[in-house]
């Protein structure tokens, strides 16, 4: 497969994480909901463990850690979503980890990224932490910020450690089933010991929601995952944030929301960092 074809599947997969991303933040509690999403995957992909090869070695450093990581970035994120605007957290969270997640493939996996590369990766991270200045007011603080920053790190960490345990895998499919299997229990737990009354008390129709938030998330994320095999850390990581992109159309075509002109320009920066790793 081409890398061309590659990126196409990668901005497919954003579409998919922008909408599943609204989906829960229009729940009344998104804690209650991002912990369900990953239960429900959990068990979606309990029979399928035993259909693929068991993992093996330093696989199971990997699965541990993105395990670990996953869960406490689930559960903050379902935490800010309940306290701020996803306008601001989801841009600032989003947009700092490609860079996180670039440096760290450049000095433990020794990822091969060419000048032009680097340039439109910081190009892309620019452009959308951009879409934050426009939200940054009065009712988002110092403090929201750095832990926004800090959900960014660990995003970088979890993909990084995804990418590099789905390339110690002798088969792709080891890796990200026993990765899908694992993700949802702590979740779950927390939630279970801290929001009781409000998991209970989620409707049949929430829960179908959350069911199809499951399924585009883990269709979305299996193809990020896969694609880190064969391009460096950093170009899909930088493109995958085009689910910010698609999360102002998504929110211009199903909410009304206005598209600002910093937004226009945001798009546009986007496109040219594109521009620059698809030339790289």
């Amino acid at each position: 497969m081409t890398s061309t074809s590659i990126y196409l599947l990668i901005f497919f997969a954003a579409f998919l994480h922008a909408l599943w991303n609204i989906i829960i933040k229009s729940l009344n509690n998104s804690l209650v909901g991002v912990a369900c999403k990953v239960f429900f995957q959990s068990i979606i992909f309990t029979p399928v463990i035993f259909f693929v090869p068991f993992p093996e070695g330093i696989t199971w450093f990997y699965l541990i850690c993105s395990c670990l990581l996953h869960s406490l970035y689930f559960i903050l994120l379902g935490i800010m979503y309940n306290r701020e605007d996803l306008t601001f957290i989801y841009p600032v969270a989003r947009g700092c980890a490609p860079i996180f997640v670039t440096i760290l493939s450049l000095i433990f996996l020794k990822d091969i990224i060419p000048f032009i590369g680097i340039i439109g990766i910081l190009i892309t991270c620019i452009a959308l932490i951009l879409i934050s200045i426009n939200n940054f007011n009065s009712k988002v603080g110092f403090k929201t910020l750095i832990i926004s920053v800090f959900i960014a790190f660990i995003i970088s960490i979890y993909t990084f450690t995804d990418g590099a345990g789905v390339r110690s895998a002798d088969n792709t499919s080891t890796f990200i089933v026993w990765n899908f299997f694992f993700s949802g229990w702590i979740s779950i737990g927390y939630v279970y010991l801290t929001n009781k009354e409000s998991l209970f008390k989620l409707k049949i129709k929430e829960l179908l929601l959350i069911l199809f938030a499951t399924i585009i998330s883990f269709s979305a994320y299996t193809i990020i995952i896969w694609s880190m095999k064969y391009e460096p850390f950093g170009f899909v990581a930088s493109m995958r944030e085009s689910s910010i992109i698609f999360a102002s159309l998504i929110g211009l075509v199903l909410l009304n929301e206005k598209i600002g002109f910093i937004r226009i320009i945001s798009g546009i920066l986007f496109f040219i960092g594109v521009c620059f790793i698809f030339n790289a």
